[in-house]
């Protein structure tokens, strides 16, 4: 028979196994995600995803990344924080060139039965992004109605809203720098 202190280690042991394995596989299936988000393959995309995942939102989002020009340039291992897996990409994209930043975009997702089951996604983008969409709002408030109407909530054009915004950066740099603003 073996002393109750071994017996409790291997059971330690084989909960840390099974855990790492349960860990690495939301991971793969986190990594397998992201590969599909960036290579603009939305029907991969969607294979692994849940029904009740906000697939709509992603795809929209997607189409709104590969419209502006998204390139990857530094792409970490998604790593599990809490109880859900957390995947970071440092991309630059045409409002990005155009206003003289990169920004890294945070995917958080949920996983379950190797499904993505919820995902949320940020972006570290500068106070200047948001002051573009502020002078878009006052200068150009069609975009709104048109092209960016129901913007990442449940609009139907998100590569035309994509291209318009970063057509409005490139102005709305091009008039900060002669001082219009």
């Amino acid at each position: 028979m073996l002393p109750t202190n071994t017996i409790a280690q291997l059971l330690l042991c084989g909960l840390m196994l099974i855990m790492t394995s349960f860990s690495n596989g939301n991971n793969n299936v986190a990594e397998n995600f992201i590969s599909a988000f960036y290579s603009w393959d939305a029907t991969k995309l969607k294979s692994l995803m849940t029904e009740d995942a906000d697939t709509a939102a992603i795809v929209y989002y997607q189409r709104w990344a590969a419209a502006a020009n998204y390139e990857v340039k530094a792409r970490r291992p998604c790593k599990v924080e809490a109880n859900e897996t957390v995947c970071a990409i440092t991309v630059t994209d045409d409002f990005g060139s155009a206003m003289g930043y990169e920004a890294t975009d945070t995917f958080r997702m949920s996983v379950n039965d190797d499904k993505v089951s919820a995902v949320t996604f940020s972006a570290d983008d500068p106070p200047i992004f948001q002051e573009l969409f502020q002078w878009i709002t006052q200068n150009h408030p069609d975009i709104f109605t048109g092209p960016c109407f129901d913007m990442f909530a449940g609009g139907e054009t998100p590569g035309d809203c994509a291209k318009a915004v970063a057509r409005l950066a490139r102005e709305f740099m091009d008039r900060r720098d002669a001082g219009e603003y």
